[in-house]
């Protein structure tokens, strides 16, 4: 028993101050429509502000989407299960307020707001998946779940279509099955983007546009064209005012404290499916499982257990061992087990063509390229073979790729018939095209400048000093002739150009959304290494914080299928942005301009090239790289490849053209300014033929032979020597070639190179 004067303190004790709830503490900062979805039936969802602004559920009895009264904060959470677009995917919707999109006072700009809500991401999307937005693209905002598409793991965005996209980098991947605190505050000015109470930014953006007039949607991703979310969602709130940085921090500690704790079974949500994939391809088994944590996986194929217990379940299936295996998993924790439904896979052997190489007229000496598109079985092989009557065909040594190159076709090769054939262990295919050579139609004098690109043997080369009203830009090495497309704006030609050395090499002015439009060809939009270069001049570097104006791009975007290719763009930061897709990763640069902070300038000329040997994608800014990212980092499809990165087929038609002052779908803005030398390789320039290119001379470069001996190379022009470095200089006798020999007599020999001017 406790003495008698101690049992009187407890007793005058004053009682331990109950600690807020979640609803409290939210209610307490005054959000203008708040939506708790407690509700477990019914079309209604209640709006807990003072407002009662209700919103509606709209469902999609087929998938039983959204599920209502799940477990979540403070008693209940809604699930959404994924799917499309509006048409086939359930959701809420919140109607159109000054309450969840409050307007500045010019009526155009945003006004400052929050939002914030809790999501639980149940399982990695296809592709980028959208629990939030308010948004009708290019206005307003959303967060999204980036999908497989863009790698192996998911993170959350917030995306602002006027030109903002911030990513939760990689200090939140995401982990499946897990509730995260996500908020975006706007100030008028700068936004910040919290992720579990951790703020990202300030990110300017001053040119925000909202979405006035328009719903927002909970679990759906349509304004933004992009897919709905699949996982929970709870506790939504809008604010008319920035949330600080405690508040924040405050709500998403009372959320975390704040689950509902019931504990439960297992619950499958989501049944394994039934596949189908072709042998020595990797398959994966899903499972969507609730239910008091820890939750575990066993999974067995053809009743044995298998694999790690874990979800999702991978392995590479094979034929004919894994053909008509059965599936299922059982998930256990704590408080009981759950078995899944028995689900089929099926392993096919095909190999199939599903992009022919096309037949292609081509300039005489130009490159020519045939690419053939093929899926199924792996591994798939490769050999082509030609044929001067279309009958007889022989096979071409070395010629194993997906990708047959021919360089300096001749006259010789026309109507020439090449076939390939692709194959896995199961079975085998045959497609077949013709080469076309015809005489050169323009002939662009290649002097000066022209001779030290030419030299590297570029795929495409466009100069670009056509003169008034052209309508062509002429491609000088190859076959891919470009047309001047002013739309709605114009061209100026013949503006001088800013190539160390080179005066009299004209440019073309782009003003008000012109462009040079170049067909889709394979030759453009290597699978294998290439580079890309170009000379430009920035007339506008949009200090509005929305000017985002492309340069070059060569991509093509059609949904389902993957974006593929890449562009590059200036930002109004004043730096460039390479974008290889569908990963939408990017590698920034600054242009080597020490003078002014390594950042463009307007009316400036600028050497600029991309490169992708295979392993790294390179930038390189006047003539010094100036970054760059491993190839295996981000995703990346080729423009025209056709396969998606899962090895289904993908594109085989509306391949998308190269465009030179404009994304190639219209997407941002268009470049203002002037361009000139554009050239596409198919190999990876060196560091020191981007140097030479940049700087508009040649490099002599000397190889030993012997003791006294060496051999000179360079690229072109003509080889001249003196008996001392100040000259005079003299052509060497014989105008040779490169490399040429010298012997040392032991006297010294000077040699440099002269190009003629344009």
């Amino acid at each position: 028993m406790l003495p008698s004067a101690v049992a009187s303190i407890l007793v005058l004790a004053p009682a331990a101050a109950k600690a807020a709830d979640y609803p409290t503490t939210i209610l307490g900062d005054n959000p203008s429509a708040y939506y708790r979805f407690e509700e477990t039936s019914g079309t209604t969802a209640a709006d807990a502000s003072v407002n009662n602004v209700s919103a509606t559920y709209v469902y999609n009895s087929g998938l039983n989407d959204p599920q209502l009264g799940l477990p979540g904060i403070d008693t209940n959470s809604i699930l959404f299960n994924g799917g499309g677009f509006s048409t086939d995917v359930g959701y809420v919707d919140i109607p159109a307020s000054a309450l969840i999109t409050p307007l500045a006072a010019d009526n155009v700009h945003g006004a400052p707001f929050s939002t914030e809500l809790w999501v639980q991401p149940t399982a990695q999307p296809a592709t980028f998946s959208v629990p939030l937005e308010m948004a009708q693209y290019p206005k307003g905002w959303n967060f999204y779940v980036s999908g497989a598409d863009g790698g192996a793991t998911s993170y959350f965005y917030l995306n602002m279509p006027n030109g903002v996209l911030f990513q939760s980098e990689t200090d939140f991947p995401i982990s499946f099955l897990r509730w995260y605190h996500l908020v975006v505050t706007f100030d008028g000015t700068n936004a910040l983007f919290y992720i579990n109470g951790v703020s990202h930014g300030p990110y300017s953006v001053p040119g925000y546009v909202p979405a006035v007039g328009s719903d927002a949607h909970v679990g759906m991703g349509s304004g933004v064209g992009w897919t709905a979310f699949i996982g929970g969602v709870d506790e939504v709130a809008f604010y008319t005012n920035v949330l600080t940085a405690s508040q924040v921090a405050n709500h998403y500690q009372v959320g975390t404290n704040s689950f509902r704790a019931v504990p439960t079974p297992p619950t499958i949500l989501a049944d394994p499916a039934s596949t189908t994939n072709y042998s020595g391809l990797p398959v994966t088994f899903n499972v969507t499982a609730s239910g008091t944590l820890p939750l575990h996986y066993k999974w067995l194929k053809n009743g044995s257990p298998v694999g790690p217990e874990a979800t999702p379940y991978t392995f590479t299936c094979q034929y004919p061992a894994d053909n008509n295996a059965t599936i299922q998993v059982i998930v256990t924790n704590n408080y009981g087990s759950r078995t899944s439904a028995v689900e089929t896979l099926t392993v096919l052997t095909n190999v199939n063509i599903v992009g022919p190489p096309g037949s292609v007229l081509r300039n005489v000496g130009s490159y020519a390229a045939f690419h053939v598109i093929a899926n199924g079985a792996v591994p798939i092989t490769y050999q082509w073979s030609n044929s001067a009557d279309g009958v007889n065909f022989t096979a071409i040594p070395g010629a194993t790729n997906a990708t047959l190159w021919l360089s300096n076709v001749e006259m010789a090769l026309n109507n020439t018939t090449y076939a390939v054939g692709v194959a896995n262990p199961f079975q085998s295919a045959t497609a077949t095209a013709t080469l076309n050579v015809q005489a050169r139609p323009v002939s662009v004098p290649l002097t000066g400048y022209a001779q030290i690109i030419a030299a590297d043997h570029p795929v495409a080369y466009w100069r670009l000093d056509e003169t008034n009203g052209s309508t062509t830009a002429v491609d000088a090495v190859g076959s891919f002739d470009g047309t001047y497309t002013p739309g709605a704006g114009a061209f100026t030609y013949q503006v001088p150009t800013g190539i160390p050395h080179w005066t009299n090499d004209p440019a073309v002015n782009l003003a008000g959304g012109a462009t040079v439009q170049i067909p889709f060809a394979p030759e453009l939009n290597p699978d294998t290494t290439w580079s890309a270069e170009t000379w430009f001049s920035p007339a506008s570097l949009g200090a509005n914080g929305g000017d985002y104006r492309v340069i070059l791009s060569s991509e093509y975007n059609l949904y389902p299928n993957p974006y593929n290719g890449w562009y590059i763009y200036q930002q109004p930061n004043g730096t460039l942005a390479f974008v290889p897709q569908p990963g939408n990763g990017f590698v920034v640069a600054g242009p080597d301009d020490p003078a002014n902070n390594n950042l463009l300038v307007a009316n400036h000329w600028y050497h600029l090239v991309v490169t992708d040997d295979g392993v790294n994608f390179n930038v390189y800014m006047n003539g010094e790289l100036r970054s760059g990212f491993p190839v295996s980092g981000i995703p990346f499809i080729p423009n025209g490849t056709g396969i998606n990165l899962d090895g289904t087929p993908g594109l085989t038609a509306g391949l998308g053209n190269t465009v030179i002052g404009l994304r190639t779908d219209g997407a941002f803005n268009a470049f203002l300014g002037t361009v000139d030398e554009t050239a596409f390789y198919n190999y990876a320039l060196t560091p020191a033929q981007v140097q030479a290119h940049y700087a508009g001379s040649v490099w002599l470069t000397t190889t030993k032979t012997g003791a006294t001996s060496v051999l000179i190379a360079w690229p072109a022009g003509i080889l001249q020597s003196a008996s001392v470095v100040s000259g005079p200089y003299t052509n060497v006798s014989g105008t040779p070639s490169s490399p040429y020999p010298h012997t040392s007599t032991g006297a010294p020999t000077y040699y440099r190179v002269s190009l003629p001017t344009n």
